[in-house]
């Protein structure tokens, strides 16, 4: 079986497709696999880092620009379906997957044109414009949320599946994770998600809820993001070696960024995050309860969405960033002082979880493929 997987821009579109490829591979060890994404992608990084052939096509974003900037974008985004054929050609998928972001457009459409056998996974609860209109060109639409089922004209082709996230996310164990950290298993762990770029309000909120880590005994491991890393060490009276953004200070550890997420993951007894599809789905994956802090700036509000898709279901709190930091860190401090509403909320994110969405996309895929021979 030959599989072309294409997506990009952001890792929320990155991630979901290489969860996929590692359980097809799994199951089908002689499988073939291209990854398709722009070479000015992240894309175009991470993806070969995970030992996957990788191929680059021009394409450019639409939506949201200026008019000169959207015909040029619309211009790239054609030279990308030619470039689609040219690959299409040399590597003759049996199915191609689309995972969203302006490159896969390009793809699909060639596939598509092709009569390759194609799918699109959502990652969000409103889906997006690329996925509603590149709808009517696949076989199969692959959803995070039952919601989601609803925006598509023709309901037959959508696949409830929840967000595919990694193996390894999946797999860590609780244990290693204390260890890698140095925290205590005697204690509850709060992990606070300010993402690799960092955000204000969760990084403001984080120092509030520092404050009451010690006379409330629970312990917190601080993502902070790159740009606010230093800041926060500062405040909390914490001296990094040169060079190095990871400091422990009583029961805080501080990090500028967490590459072993899994670990962290796998530790943590509630998470304060933001709300991209693939950060819900692993905070799930694991059974989580969360406060979700959306970011406004999302293009179609898609953050604030998944949030409430998920409060709804009673796994999470939602606190809007217009409401500030104190509020996120008050959500945060009210549930580990309530344990029986942290624990209900746990039980319910992981009953929203949907650990084996992977597998069950890339079991459709592989029923997807047989539909061309």
């Amino acid at each position: 079986m030959r599989l072309m997987v294409s997506g990009g821009g952001t890792g929320g579109h990155i991630y979901p497709g290489l969860a996929v490829i590692e359980f097809l591979v799994d199951m089908l060890p002689t499988a073939r696999i291209l990854y398709v994404g722009t070479a000015e992608g992240m894309e175009a990084d991470i993806v070969p880092k995970h030992g996957i052939d990788f191929a680059p096509v021009r394409s450019g974003g639409i939506r949201g620009k200026s008019a000169v900037k959207a015909v040029a974008g619309a211009a790239r985004a054609a030279l990308g379906v030619k470039d689609a054929f040219r690959i299409l050609k040399d590597f003759r998928p049996d199915v191609v997957l689309g995972t969203g972001g302006y490159v896969s457009g390009p793809v699909i459409l060639a596939a598509w044109a092709h009569r390759i056998p194609c799918a699109i996974q959502e990652q969000n609860s409103v889906p997006g414009k690329t996925n509603l209109i590149l709808a009517g060109f696949v076989q199969r639409i692959f959803c995070a949320w039952e919601k989601t089922r609803a925006h598509f004209h023709d309901s037959s082709k959508v696949v409830v599946t929840g967000n595919p996230v990694r193996k390894a996310v999946i797999e860590a164990k609780r244990d290693e994770g204390y260890r890698r950290f140095g925290l205590d298993p005697g204690k509850v762990t709060v992990l606070l998600l300010g993402g690799s770029r960092g955000a204000m309000t969760l990084v403001q909120a984080g120092l509030k809820i520092a404050e009451r880590a010690d006379d409330l005994g629970f312990q917190m491991l601080f993502i902070t993001g790159n740009a606010y890393f230093d800041m926060v060490a500062e405040r909390l009276g914490c001296r990094p070696q040169a060079g190095i953004k990871n400091v422990k200070s009583g029961n805080l550890i501080v990090q500028a960024y967490v590459y072993d997420i899994e670990y962290a993951l796998a530790c943590a007894d509630l998470a304060v995050c933001r709300a991209g599809g693939m950060t819900l789905a692993e905070v799930t994956a694991r059974g989580i309860p969360a406060v979700v802090v959306p970011s406004p700036n999302v293009a179609g509000n898609h953050q604030e969405h998944n949030a409430r898709a998920l409060e709804e279901l009673g796994a999470c709190e939602v606190v809007t960033e217009s409401r500030g930091a104190g509020a996120v860190a008050e959500a945060c401090l009210n549930l580990l002082l309530d344990r029986e509403n942290l624990a209900r909320m746990a039980a319910a994110s992981k009953a929203a979880g949907r650990p084996d969405a992977a597998e069950r996309i890339a079991r459709e895929l592989i029923k997807v493929a047989r539909t061309r021979h």
